[in-house]
């Protein structure tokens, strides 16, 4: 709760905003997949289930605390932008355009298993 609370705190102004920013950590919400597509990231339906299912196995193999180093150190192998990893990551695990934290905050949040089952059903929904 703490965690979630140093998340939320910058992006409310009244309290009853809360519950739009974070009911994503109970379950993620039906979703478009067009909202893998960000201009300035440079991402796309199919470049993001191409990152995400390279990172998949990345992800179910280390602990969560170390995440926001292992996706960069990712990215730089791959001579990827940050955002262009993140960017899927981020839609994946919360199924918004819009989040309180990034990425890894939320995975943090969320734990291993759950972050991973939530990537795993953005990958089946973008292969689709």
């Amino acid at each position: 709760l703490k965690k979630v609370a140093s998340l939320i705190k910058s992006r409310i102004e009244i309290l009853p905003d809360i519950k739009d920013q974070i009911d994503f950590f109970e379950a993620v919400p039906e979703y478009d997949t067009a909202m893998y597509c960000h201009k300035k990231m440079k991402t796309n339906e199919e470049t993001s289930l191409e990152v995400l299912k390279e990172i998949l196995h990345l992800l179910m193999a280390i602990h969560c605390s170390i995440i926001f180093g292992l996706l960069k150190g990712f990215a730089e192998e791959k001579g990827y932008r940050n955002g262009y990893v993140m960017w899927p990551v981020r839609t994946a695990v919360s199924g918004k355009q819009n989040t309180p934290g990034g990425a890894t905050e939320i995975m943090e949040v969320l734990g291993k298993a759950e972050s991973v089952e939530r990537i795993k059903n953005a990958i089946e929904l973008l292969s689709r």
